[in-house]
């Protein structure tokens, strides 16, 4: 526990829940929670983002104007959308900007080099424009003692781990935004950032001069070790311009045009934070709507296809995912349930995932061998609020089981899954 408590950013958080639990209400219908974990991995991290993100974003609200004068004729109201511009630029964009370069490099590739057993690892992170360039990076340290080299396929996911960190935070934000059935812009502005990691690092590799790519490119890295892996006797490989123009399909995704509304109308025209009772399919007592999304993997490109439906407080996930079949077949099904018990004293969630994928290799540094493997993830979440406190302030245990493979956010190897922390509303 010590060695968690001397984070800044944690310690941070934690001050900062103290400070809420005494000034601001409970409202909403998804479980914020501080939690630990033993790689203090992209869960880890995003779940403490999302807590410290919502966190001094209600604080703003409570003390810093979205409006600060009647904005009562066109002079006012055009001097009030510059005021919130000035301040969405200055403040709101480089808290998000942090929020979303943390999880990259920090719980990112951090997570992976943690799991695979290098200490001293060292991270870059800078304010966006005009206070930085914005631009992070993250340098594993050394290997421990009881460690091997990591292998080519382990050496991929340190390289995926970025994007894949915040993709783990869009995902987990993407939950959080339709279980309360409100979008608060800085939640929209952090979704973007967060959601488009991948298309905007493969666009801008493919139109930055090849002389110009920094040796820590992901993309280039990442393009090099899978083509090594699978080209022989595929005959295939990876290029960059492939890789941006698949990554596009994120874009058809309602969310995005969601968040893109609460920011540029929502908070920027008519001055609110939220926008509430988000845009849905209805079919009688349920609502869905659906999204698509793409991903990295160590054995390709994959397509999402993501469902989600709400009934009353319980929100279900479903997420269809299938690879790009460029060098090997490999399909997988997540499942989620939020909210599906939500007492007084306590909630649940429930995660269950499946998949189907090429073997991934921990201790061989020879080509993968042929062949698909089946493997799964059953995680649940108990939030138990056994007291009466503000905010429903109570325990938080995510516990359950993973068999080897890869899976966004959780240890490579066959393993046990224990989180614990608190769990509250605000």
């Amino acid at each position: 526990m010590r060695k968690y408590l001397r984070n800044p950013i944690l310690s941070g958080i934690i001050c900062l829940i103290l400070w809420q639990t005494i000034s601001l209400r409970v409202d909403g219908q998804s479980n914020s929670a501080i939690i630990f974990d033993q790689h203090q991995s992209a869960v880890f991290g995003s779940y403490n983002l999302l807590t410290l993100h919502r966190g001094l974003y209600t604080l703003e609200d409570k003390y810093i104007p979205n409006k600060p004068f009647r904005e009562n004729n066109f002079w006012k109201k055009t001097a009030g959308f510059g005021y919130r511009l000035v301040k969405l630029l200055a403040l709101d964009a480089q808290i998000d900007h942090l929020m979303a370069l943390t999880q990259h490099e920090v719980f990112g590739h951090g997570s992976r080099f943690r799991e695979l057993g290098y200490t001293g690892n060292s991270f870059n992170l800078n304010m966006y424009f005009p206070f930085g360039n914005g631009s992070g990076f993250a340098r594993w340290g050394t290997l421990g003692s009881k460690y091997t080299y990591p292998t080519t396929q382990e050496v991929m996911t340190m390289q995926l781990s970025g994007v894949g960190g915040e993709a783990q935070l869009a995902n987990d934000l993407s939950a959080q935004i339709l279980s309360d059935d409100t979008l608060h812009y800085r939640q929209g502005m952090l979704y973007l950032i967060a959601q488009n990691n991948l298309l905007l690092y493969t666009f801008y590799t493919r139109f930055t001069p090849t002389k110009n790519l920094k040796a820590g490119n992901d993309m280039v890295n990442y393009m090099n070790q899978i083509n090594y892996l699978y080209l022989i006797p595929v005959g295939k490989k990876y290029n960059i311009t492939r890789l941006s123009n698949q990554s596009l399909l994120a874009l058809a995704n309602p969310l995005q045009a969601y968040a893109a509304f609460s920011i540029l109308y929502t908070y920027g025209i008519k001055g609110q934070s939220q926008l509430k009772r988000l845009p849905m399919i209805r079919m009688g007592k349920v609502r869905y709507l659906p999204a698509l999304g793409y991903a990295l993997s160590p054995f390709g490109g994959e397509f999402h296809f993501i469902n989600y439906i709400r009934y009353k407080s319980i929100l279900f996930c479903g997420d269809f995912s299938l690879g790009d079949n460029t060098f090997k077949d490999f399909y997988g099904i997540s499942l989620k349930g939020y909210n599906i018990l939500n007492l007084k004293w306590l909630a649940l969630n429930a995660h269950l995932d499946f998949w189907n994928q090429p073997k991934f290799e921990l201790d061989s540094y020879q080509k993968p061998a042929v062949g698909n493997y089946p493997g799964a993830a059953a995680k649940l979440d108990v939030m138990l609020h056994p007291f009466k406190l503000p905010h429903q302030l109570g325990i938080f245990l995510q516990t359950g089981y993973k068999s080897k493979g890869y899976l966004l956010g959780e240890t490579l190897a066959s393993s046990f899954i224990l989180r614990y922390g608190i769990s509250m509303h605000f």
